[in-house]
């Protein structure tokens, strides 16, 4: 039996045992007591310099984010542009005809931006940042875009005045804003797309003429209201790329796809529609990744009617569905015939078709297409009255002009070549040979990464077609970079997330609007920022990336060397 005395006897003897200690034992009590308070303020001091550095990156990106917003609204304007109100001086218009500091205070508000993100990817990288942490840092960063005007673009007019001309029985598929006449939203419109129709889809008309109807067609309550709109997309999209990932890699994940430059600024600053299109689009991918083949289907079919180029995730996930399946079922009867061999019984039928599960893969492309068919029918048919006219609208952006895309760089540099003067402007024939060489080119990268398609997971492929389609496009807008950030932050192995940050930080960059207001005065710098600055940038990043691949190859055939002579 055990000792059955009262507890005040062992206490007794645990002090007796004490009184007979030591001195050899005091002192290792000591120690360890000194050891345990140095352990105490030492771990006290590392999380009083986490809390500093992260109140220190809250602060750099609020500033940054602050003096994009106070000049990023000004800047977007035009000569010819009224806006619908000053927003507190904030919109007020920018002369044109003399020189202007603001887009070298907006360059240096995205430098501070894009240097706090660049720490918060870093550090979630390296697990030292937490999910709150990093959401913490999101929502310092984006108060001054949630609160500001509409910024770096004109678009969100254009929302409006569509949604208006909805209201009043107008087809936006047919004819442009100006048809609004002295409509307030038509006057804020940018005047490159006053008469040019609607190229959004009809899940993005829908979304306008809604707001339109609640808002009766008022554009500051428009603008609001679709801001509301845009701050929700992106908390749906966060809360997917954070399902997405195993828990380790949340706060990366959270960090490089919702607190870049190009979803703090362009999709909640500037309210672009890529923001509902990326939001159901990462439902749909993240859905079929869990197996809802149908509800993925249409939630990307959703997605494409918003803006078209999210149909590339479809084709993507569709590709490698059906190849799967293909080789799945060619497995299968592979192994039943090596059975059927092995037990001596009759071999079935063999031959292409036999050994070539047609059955199968047709009947999964019948289902998956008729889900595509049956929601595109449904949305087309309810929420706009000419839901198709969007097809042969969809080409209205590249009526634009990006100067600093590499489409535009290669028509600058076949002007330079062949003598050409001034810039290659739209319409021009070196443009339109420059800009189908960069079409040609997508469609061969994203046709080898389709026949491709099980060499890597469905994110990663998804990621770099569109990349390529937003990279070698007609025009190159700093928004179109997220239709191929926020998949690859959803992959299972991010390739080569420093290149991934890179991008996103070029469209920070990429946002500053009238840059040549800082030259007026001066025509030549004008003309060779607008010439010959789109080659020499594409040039040096072409050589910064070659040199980064040389880089990588020579420590990596170091380390094989190491290696072997160990």
């Amino acid at each position: 039996m055990g000792d059955t005395r009262p507890d005040g006897h062992a206490g007794r003897r645990h002090v007796r045992a004490g009184a007979n200690a030591g001195p050899a034992d005091v002192e290792d009590d000591t120690k360890q007591t000194d050891d345990a308070r140095t352990g105490e303020a030492a771990g006290r001091g590392r999380r009083a310099q986490h809390r500093g550095a992260l109140a220190l990156a809250a602060s750099v990106g609020a500033l940054g984010a602050t003096l994009v917003v106070i000049t990023g609204g000004r800047l977007a304007l035009g000569p010819v542009v009224r806006p619908p109100t000053a927003w507190f001086g904030l919109l007020d218009p920018v002369a044109t005809d003399q020189p202007s500091v603001l887009p070298v205070v907006l360059f240096v508000g995205a430098a501070l931006l894009v240097g706090a993100w660049w720490w918060a990817c870093r550090r979630s990288q390296r697990g030292e940042l937490s999910l709150r942490g990093v959401a913490t840092l999101i929502c310092c960063w984006s108060v001054a875009p949630l609160v500001g005007p509409p910024i770096l673009s004109l678009d969100v007019y254009s929302y409006v005045a569509q949604g208006v001309m909805l209201t009043a029985g107008l087809d936006p598929y047919s004819t442009g804003p100006s048809l609004l006449g002295n409509h307030p939203a038509a006057l804020a419109a940018d005047p490159i797309w006053q008469d040019t129709p609607s190229p959004y889809g009809p899940v993005g008309l829908g979304i306008f003429h809604a707001v339109a109807a609640v808002t009766g067609g008022r554009v500051v309550r428009s603008v609001i209201l679709l801001r509301v709109v845009a701050t929700v997309a992106v908390a749906v999209l966060a809360w997917c790329l954070v399902r997405a990932v195993p828990a380790h890699r949340r706060p990366w994940t959270l960090a490089a796809g919702v607190g870049g430059p190009v979803v703090l600024l362009e999709l909640l600053g500037a309210i672009h529609l890529e923001a509902v299109m990326m939001a159901l689009a990462a439902a749909g991918l993240l859905a079929a990744l869990r197996g809802r083949t149908g509800t993925g289907l249409a939630l990307l079919t959703a997605a494409a009617l918003t803006k078209w180029p999210a149909a590339m995730i479809m084709i993507v996930v569709l590709a490698r569905r059906w190849a799967d399946l293909a080789v799945d079922r060619a497995v299968d009867r592979a192994v039943d015939r090596a059975v059927d061999q092995a037990e001596g019984a009759q071999p079935r039928p063999s031959g292409w078709l036999a050994g070539w599960p047609v059955r199968a893969v047709a009947a999964a492309m019948i289902r998956d297409l008729g889900v595509i068919a049956a929601t595109a029918t449904a949305l087309s048919l309810l929420l706009v009255p000419n839901g198709l006219g969007w097809i042969r609208a969809s080409s209205t952006p590249s009526h634009g002009l990006s100067l600093y895309s590499p489409v535009s760089a290669l028509a600058n540099l076949l002007a330079i070549v062949t003598g050409t003067p001034g810039p290659a402007l739209p319409g021009s024939d070196l443009l339109g040979l420059a800009r189908a060489a960069g079409m040609a080119g997508a469609a061969l990268l994203i046709g080898w990464l389709l026949v491709t398609v099980r060499r890597r997971d469905v994110p990663t492929t998804c990621g770099l077609a569109l990349l390529s389609l937003a990279l070698l496009g007609p025009v190159l807008y700093p928004w179109y970079l997220a239709w191929g950030m926020v998949p690859l932050v959803m992959a299972r192995g991010v390739p080569r997330p420093r290149v991934l940050m890179a991008v996103g930080a070029a469209g920070a960059f990429l946002s500053v609007p009238h840059p040549e207001v800082l030259f007026v005065g001066e025509p030549s710098v004008t003309s060779w920022f607008s010439r010959e600055g789109p080659v020499v940038l594409i040039v040096l990043l072409g050589c910064a990336g070659l040199g980064l691949l040389a880089r990588r190859r020579l420590a990596g055939d170091t380390r094989a060397e190491v290696s072997g002579s160990t």
